[in-house]
């Protein structure tokens, strides 16, 4: 499987969370967002052959989608519904790699699997949605402010 189908869905998530000033009515979220961004840049954006570790794959796949459910029951009105798609789309994929027991490398091997996996990370909508959450917390917990 390929690393990017972690990183297309994960990390667009936070990726615009920073460590400034936050607006007070959003520091709680903006905080969890910035803790989703920590465990999505985990293990496998530093270390790629972590990739190639099924027991590695599922313990930081535990870490992203639990982090990815707070931050989904965190969001705020204006986003919720940006950030429970992007989340479900998080905990499909993992189901998927779940059922495979996180051994990306034989996953690879299976055109069924790499197909249904694309499918889960390309999932309409999810692109616009994770405009909107990165240009939310832009402007609610930027360094800027």
């Amino acid at each position: 499987m390929r690393r990017l189908a972690f990183l297309a869905i994960a990390l667009p998530l936070s990726a615009a969370c920073g460590s400034g000033s936050v607006s007070a009515d959003y520091t709680a979220f903006c905080t969890v967002a910035n803790n989703m961004e920590t465990v999505a840049s985990g293990p496998h954006g530093e270390d790629p052959a972590a990739i190639t570790d099924p027991t590695v794959m599922g313990e930081t796949w535990a870490k992203v989608v639990a982090a990815a459910e707070e931050l989904r029951d965190q969001s705020p009105a204006e986003i919720k519904d940006d950030v429970a798609l992007m989340v479900s789309t998080l905990i499909d994929m993992n189901d998927v790699f779940k059922q495979n027991d996180y051994d990306l490398v034989e996953m690879a091997k299976n055109e069924e699997l790499r197909k249904k996996v694309d499918a889960i990370s390309q999932r309409e909508g999810v692109a616009e949605a994770s405009g909107r959450f990165n240009t939310f917390v832009e402007d609610k917990c930027s360094d800027s402010q």
